[in-house]
């Protein structure tokens, strides 16, 4: 019984050993648990992945967002953009905007680009493109830019074109009875003018599109060309009096008349006044003021009615008629009319 004893107190000794050794074991095994879950629990965060409009809630025990996004099986491409401030406690947010392609048509090419949400503006400055002072473009710069936008951007250019132009003259007939019936003579040759004509042109992609006149200056006025055109029975003179002539291209009323008075022509300046103070002008003609004076309402025509000055006025005097030479001197606006005058033989009316 003894022996029996010793060995039964032996063996329940040995088992409160094992006992005591197990418990420590499950003790140490159970804390180093407890202190697993507590770290775990410290160092989990929460974090919101919002994928353009669709947010899932996840838990990380990860800082970087990339390696975040990769644990959850979220692939992001090369111009998607990853907005993650970090955590604000145990609290996240990471944003993914996803990239879209836009077209942009510059300087004779196309470009496709893969853009997140900016403005046409930023994605312009983006890719360094610059818009000229005049350049088009069919998109506002301030615009937010949305997927398959397509941007054209025409590059315009003003440029100034100077352009000479002549000006044509215009040819004016005078008509009497100086020279034949239908022959004429030129008696102020026609000049062109110039002008020179600014114009700015809008150059559109190196295509000219638009030409707008910006300035005319003129160099230079035309000259207009006079002619004299010869018709029967016409008067050089302008001037009527109010008298009517009869059949024979005679006046119905005068005082008196001079037949067969020597008749030459002359001209002056332009705005010349004869003896008389008066103005000269065709209609004007020169005259013994003792004779006729000044002022004398006349008219002059040949005998067989070939060649009629008309009505003039005494205006002037001069050598020739002071010497008798000759007994009246026509005037005419032109030096070629008054060589063409000749020396005619006429008969002056004195009308008043």
């Amino acid at each position: 019984m003894t022996d029996i004893k010793r060995r039964w107190f032996e063996t329940v000794r040995t088992l409160r050993g094992a006992a005591r050794g197990r418990s420590l074991w499950v003790c140490c095994l159970t804390l180093a648990l407890a202190c697993i879950v507590f770290y775990i629990s410290e160092q989990m965060r929460t974090v919101y992945i919002r994928d353009g409009e669709t947010t899932t809630l996840r838990y990380t025990l990860r800082r970087e967002p990339e390696k975040i996004l990769d644990d959850n099986g979220i692939v992001t491409m090369a111009f998607d953009s990853v907005d993650f401030s970090g955590f604000e406690g145990k609290m996240g947010v990471i944003s993914i905007q996803r990239a879209f392609p836009v077209s942009i048509r510059v300087d004779g090419e196309t470009r496709t680009l893969m853009t997140t949400e900016m403005t046409v503006g930023e994605l312009l400055a983006r890719e360094g493109i610059e818009l000229g002072e005049y350049d088009e473009i069919n998109l506002s710069p301030v615009l937010y830019l949305s997927p398959n936008d397509r941007i054209v951007i025409r590059r315009v250019e003003l440029e100034t074109t100077v352009v000479q132009r002549s000006i044509p003259f215009d040819t004016e007939y005078k008509e009497h009875s100086l020279i034949r019936h239908g022959r004429t003579r030129t008696l102020i040759a026609g000049q062109e003018g110039e002008q020179v004509l600014t114009y700015v042109d809008r150059v559109v992609d190196g295509v000219l599109r638009a030409r707008e006149l910006s300035e005319t200056v003129t160099v230079r006025q035309p000259v207009d060309q006079l002619v004299l055109r010869g018709t029967a029975a016409k008067p050089v003179s302008d001037l009527d009096f109010g008298i009517p002539l009869d059949a024979n291209g005679v006046p119905v009323r005068y005082k008196k008349v001079l037949t067969n008075q020597v008749a030459t022509g002359y001209s002056a300046r332009a705005g010349a006044r004869g003896a008389s103070r008066l103005k000269l002008s065709d209609g004007s003609v020169a005259v013994r003021s003792h004779e006729i004076p000044y002022g004398s309402k006349l008219y002059i025509a040949s005998a067989d009615g070939s060649f009629v000055y008309g009505f003039a006025v005494a205006a002037d005097t001069g050598t020739g008629l002071m010497q008798n030479i000759i007994d009246v001197d026509l005037f005419y606006e032109t030096y070629i009319e008054s060589a063409l005058n000749g020396r005619r033989v006429v008969n002056i009316y004195v009308l008043e």
